[in-house]
C-alpha cells in the first residue's frame, strides 16, 4: 500500500483532476471537465457516487458507481476504478473497489457490471480475479472522414429518396411541433434490437428530452432520420454528437422493423459523412457489439476501422 494515501468522497472542485486521471489512463480519448459534469446529470432514482485517491495531495485515482437509467434496477450497479499508469500496482486500486463496495452495500446489490479493453491485460485479469465474467464484448470503430470516397455509394441517397423517403436532420425539422415526440417513438422502438448487457428499462419521454435536446454534444444538424412522405412517421434514424475534440461520436443507428432492407440505414450514414466532411470532423467513431453484423457489415463497407473491443463484465453478488 502507498504510505500517504487518502481516499475521500468527491468534491466540485476535483473535476478537472479527474479528466486529467482518465486522460493519463485513455489517451486515445477524450475526457473534459465539461464532459464530466454532463455525464453526472442522472435522473432521480439513479444512485450515484465518486471517490477519489490521492498521494502526497496529488490525485492519482477515481472510483465511482451508477446505475443504468435505460437498465435500470433498483439492485443492479455499474461500477469503474481508475488509476494512472505511474501508480498502478501499489494497492491504490484495490482501496478505491472496497470503498465503491462499502458505498454500495446498503443497497443491498444483487450484481456489479464492470467494463474495460482488452489491449488492458493486466485491467481485465484484476476484474476477473476479483469474480468478474465476461458479458459482452463491442468494437469501437473509426473512418476517416477527409479520405472518404463517395464514388462507391453514388445515388444510394438518390435512390431511397426516390422510393417515398425524406432524409432530414432534425434542425430542418424543427418547424413541426411533434418533433420531439416523433423522433422518441421511433428511438424506443429502434433500442429494443440494441445488444446490452442487462435488461432494458423504460425511459420516459422528459427524461428521453433532457438526454437529447438539453445536452450540450447535441447536434441537430447531424440528427439524422428518415420520414415516410406518405404517413409522416419518423421511420429510421442515425445520430452525430458533438465531443470536446475534432471528432463526431455516432450514436444510434436504427430503423423501424417494418422498414427494414431497404437501405435506410446506410443513406442516414452516407448522410452523416457528408455532414461530417461539411462539419471540419476529423473522424467518427461509433460502437457495435461483437455480433450485431446488420451494422458492423455495413460500417466495415463504409471504411470504418475497428479498434481494440471493450468488454462488459458482470460480478453477480446473490441471485435476484
Amino acid at each position: 500500500m502507498v504510505p500517504n494515501l487518502n481516499i475521500r468522497p468527491f468534491e466540485e472542485r476535483d473535476y478537472p483532476a479527474i479528466a486529467a486521471v482518465l486522460m493519463a489512463a485513455w489517451p486515445d480519448e477524450v475526457h473534459t471537465e465539461a464532459g464530466l459534469r454532463e455525464h453526472d446529470k442522472h435522473a432521480p432514482e439513479i444512485r450515484w457516487g465518486r471517490f477519489v485517491a490521492e498521494v502526497e495531495h496529488q490525485m492519482v485515482g477515481v472510483g465511482e458507481y451508477s446505475q443504468f437509467e435505460g437498465m435500470y434496477h433498483p439492485q443492479k450497479f455499474a461500477a469503474w476504478v481508475t488509476v494512472k499508469p505511474a501508480f498502478r500496482s501499489q494497492g491504490i486500486g484495490k482501496a478505491l473497489y472496497r470503498r465503491v463496495l462499502g458505498a454500495i452495500e446498503p443497497h443491498n446489490p444483487i450484481s456489479i457490471l464492470s467494463s474495460t479493453r482488452e489491449d488492458q491485460p493486466h485491467a481485465l485479469a484484476w476484474l476477473k480475479k476479483l469474480g468478474f465474467a465476461e458479458k459482452m464484448r463491442y468494437w469501437e470503430s473509426r473512418l476517416d472522414v477527409k479520405r472518404f470516397d463517395f464514388g462507391p455509394w453514388a445515388g444510394k441517397i438518390e435512390a431511397v429518396e426516390a422510393a417515398g423517403f425524406e432524409l432530414r436532420s432534425m434542425k430542418e425539422l424543427e418547424s413541426d411541433p411533434a418533433y420531439k415526440q416523433k423522433l422518441y417513438d421511433l428511438w424506443l422502438e429502434a433500442r429494443l434490437d440494441v445488444p446490452r448487457p442487462e435488461e432494458i428499462s423504460e425511459v420516459s419521454f422528459e427524461d428521453y428530452c433532457k438526454w437529447v435536446f438539453d445536452s450540450r454534444y447535441y447536434l441537430p444538424e447531424g440528427h439524422f432520420v428518415a420520414v415516410d412522405q406518405h404517413t409522416g412517421q419518423y421511420v429510421a434514424l442515425s445520430t452525430l454528437w458533438k465531443t470536446d475534440s475534432d471528432y463526431l461520436h455516432t450514436g444510434l443507428t436504427g430503423t423501424r422493423r417494418a422498414y427494414r432492407r431497404k437501405g435506410l440505414a446506410l443513406a442516414l450514414k452516407l448522410k452523416g459523412i457528408r455532414f461530417a466532411q461539411a462539419y471540419g470532423a476529423r473522424e467518427i467513431r461509433t460502437g457495435n457489439e461483437s455480433n450485431n453484423r446488420a451494422m458492423l457489415s455495413i460500417n466495415e463497407a463504409l471504411g470504418f476501422v475497428k479498434q481494440p473491443a471493450w468488454i462488459d463484465l458482470v460480478k453477480v453478488l446473490k441471485e435476484g
